[in-house]
């Protein structure tokens, strides 16, 4: 017959110097492992470096790769791309390991036509801010208009630039004024204005 009212003495035995030991040796090797597994993620990889050269021309329009490279992200390869979809619209396309990163346009728009409207079809400029010279620029994309831009074969017609990147934590308002119009002035001076 069990007696409730019976209790049981439970002794605590003290910690001895060797389950001290242990204890230590438990809290130095987990920390040590902890240690060595941060180097090994934070070392591996080569996706926190670009691999690839930054080109020095987005589809035969020079531009310092200084400039393009702060909207690359970080990867293997690079691929340059070219296609004009319309005769007034040439696109450049840069793709980082297969995935787009950065689009440039070349686009001939009717006599009068804005940089708004122009931007209207680019949501990286969704929080463009104006120019005092009528350009639009935001950290991810800008719209800017070659002034004084002539081709015979449109009449009539004004020339823009935008860019695109397509990476939002890429995005530097200041750094995309330098490459939108270092790429404006190039095309400037190209075949698109002769």
């Amino acid at each position: 017959m069990l007696n409730s009212s019976r209790t049981s003495d439970v002794k605590v035995k003290p910690v001895g110097e060797s389950q001290e030991y242990a204890m230590a040796r438990r809290v130095v090797a987990t920390t040590a492992a902890l240690g060595m597994l941060s180097l090994v993620v934070g070392c591996s990889g080569s996706d926190d470096q670009k691999e690839y050269d930054v080109p020095g021309a987005l589809c035969g329009v020079p531009v310092d790769p200084d400039l393009v490279s702060p909207f690359l992200p970080s990867g293997k390869k690079i691929r340059v791309s070219e296609t004009r979809p319309v005769p007034s619209r040439k696109i450049c396309r840069l793709d980082v390991d297969s995935k787009w990163a950065l689009m440039t346009n070349v686009e001939w728009w009717p006599e009068g036509a804005s940089s708004a409207t122009v931007a209207s079809g680019n949501p990286q400029l969704d929080k463009a801010q104006l120019s005092s010279d009528g350009n639009l620029y935001s950290g991810t994309g800008a719209v800017v208009l070659v002034k004084g831009c002539k081709n015979s074969h449109h009449d009539e017609q004004l020339l823009f630039t935008s860019l695109r990147v397509h990476d939002p934590d890429l995005g530097d308002v200041s750094a995309m004024k330098k490459l939108a119009a270092a790429y404006t002035g190039a095309v400037g001076r190209s075949d698109e204005c002769a």
